[in-house]
């Protein structure tokens, strides 16, 4: 598969935005409440001015800002129509109450700052439900919680694969030592759970014609929603899975540190002996 340039990436993150697909797919399976935030290009340079420079973020914004998330209440999930740098949670993308909104406001313009490359373009702040979700732990030392969530893949009408979205190797600073059979349970799914979000993603593509990626989380009331989307060709596949672009090297790649280990530990005995 030929290497994506980077204005290819740009262009399909542009099109992953949550403005572009959410409107459409928002009455037709359960989500999130959510209030969208469009911003104008001077509001976004002073958010950046705000992160930089220390200028003050404009009283009108602050104004739009506030209104929009009390639409929605709080405890709240703060993101952006393109993120919500959630591995930074406390400080980021949960808010607690209207005490912390602005600064996690610049918390996840710094995120979006560093992330990728060049970092990640945004248009809109998003202000959604804080969703009570099936989870068993957190991590990555800042209280996130790791929750029952999948990703789906579709395309041409059908999905092509689904992953549990928190394989083992993603999981870092967790709450407590026995996190690993906690996570083989969230991960496990039931015939009833594959049909419901396979008929979901299908749903999601008579709305979003393309290649998607589609996320989605298990409430404690037993209720599947769709937190997230974006193209496929820029989203995330386990290694192993044969859908991932990059599966064939992957496993050479996995082969070869197999076999290095196994060399290794072979030189080690006939040292010994």
């Amino acid at each position: 598969m030929p290497e994506m340039s980077f204005d290819e990436r740009r262009q399909l993150e542009d099109l992953s935005s949550l403005c572009e697909w959410y409107p459409r797919i928002k009455d037709a399976i359960p989500t999130p409440k959510t209030e969208i935030l469009e911003l104008n290009k001077e509001e976004i340079r002073n958010l950046y001015r705000a992160i930089n420079r220390g200028e003050k973020i404009m009283e009108s914004l602050v104004f739009k800002i506030g209104d929009a998330a009390s639409k929605i209440g709080y405890p709240l999930f703060l993101r952006s129509d393109q993120g919500s740098g959630k591995h930074d949670w406390k400080d980021t993308c949960y808010v607690k109450s209207e005490l912390y909104l602005l600064d996690h406001v610049l918390n996840l313009i710094r995120w979006h700052e560093s992330a990728g490359i060049m970092g990640m373009r945004f248009k809109a702040l998003v202000f959604r439900e804080f969703l009570d979700l099936e989870t068993t732990f957190t991590a990555f030392h800042t209280g996130m919680p790791v929750a029952k969530e999948r990703r789906y893949f579709v395309r041409n009408g059908e999905v092509t694969c689904h992953h549990p979205y928190w394989p083992h190797d993603a999981i870092y600073g967790a709450s407590i030592n026995n996190w690993e059979p906690l996570l083989d349970t969230l991960n496990k799914d039931s015939d009833a759970d594959v049909k419901i979000l396979t008929t979901y993603a299908k749903i999601f593509y008579t709305r979003n014609l393309g290649f998607w990626s589609v996320d989605f989380a298990l409430q404690k009331d037993g209720l599947w929603v769709l937190i997230d989307a974006a193209r496929g060709e820029v989203s995330w596949h386990p290694e192993e899975c044969p859908m991932n672009p990059d599966h064939d090297e992957l496993m050479r790649e996995k082969a070869e540190r197999k076999k290095t280990v196994v060399d290794f530990e072979s030189m080690l005995v006939k040292k010994e002996n």
